[in-house]
C-alpha cells in the first residue's frame, strides 16, 4: 500500500516537471485537484492583491498562464524529497548551482496536487522585485 502511494506521488510529481518544462499550463492545471490551493509571494503579484492564496483550478490556470509569460527567474532544482503524501522541492538560483532560491511544499491526495506551499529566500524576492527591498532593509 505505501510503495503505491509513493508512486502515485512520485508520478504526479513526474507530470508536474513534464508540463512546466514543456510550459503545458492546461497539462500543469489538471494535476491540481479541483480545490487545490497555491499560497505564494507570486500570487499577490500576479493577481494585485494581498492575499496570496488561490483557490481552485481557474485561479490555478490564470497564475500558470502569467507566469508562463514571465520566464522562471529560478534555475534548476534539487531532487524533490518525499514522505508519504508531501513532497518538498528546493529551487536554486539561476546563477548558482548552489545557492537555494525558494521551496515548495506539495501535497498530494487521492492522485492530484491538493496544496502548493512556495517559501521565498531574499534572492527570489529581489530577483521579483528589482532589489527594491533591499534600499528599504536596514543596515
Amino acid at each position: 500500500m505505501m510503495h503505491e502511494q509513493i508512486t502515485t506521488v512520485e508520478q504526479v510529481i513526474s507530470d508536474l516537471e513534464t508540463a512546466s518544462s514543456r510550459n503545458d499550463v492546461e497539462a500543469l492545471v489538471a494535476l491540481f485537484a479541483e480545490d487545490a490551493t497555491i499560497e505564494s509571494y507570486l500570487v499577490s503579484r500576479v493577481f494585485n492583491r494581498k492575499e496570496g492564496v488561490c483557490r481552485g483550478r481557474t485561479e490555478i490556470r490564470e497564475l500558470a498562464l502569467a507566469l508562463s509569460r514571465r520566464g522562471r527567474p529560478w534555475g534548476g532544482h534539487e531532487p524533490p524529497i518525499i514522505r508519504g503524501n508531501t513532497v518538498v522541492i528546493e529551487h536554486r538560483s539561476a546563477s548558482s548551482d548552489a545557492e537555494k532560491f525558494s521551496v515548495d511544499i506539495i501535497e498530494v491526495k487521492d492522485g492530484r496536487i491538493q496544496s502548493l506551499r512556495a517559501y521565498a529566500g531574499w534572492r527570489a524576492i529581489m530577483a521579483l522585485t528589482g532589489g527594491a527591498e533591499a534600499d528599504a532593509a536596514p543596515t
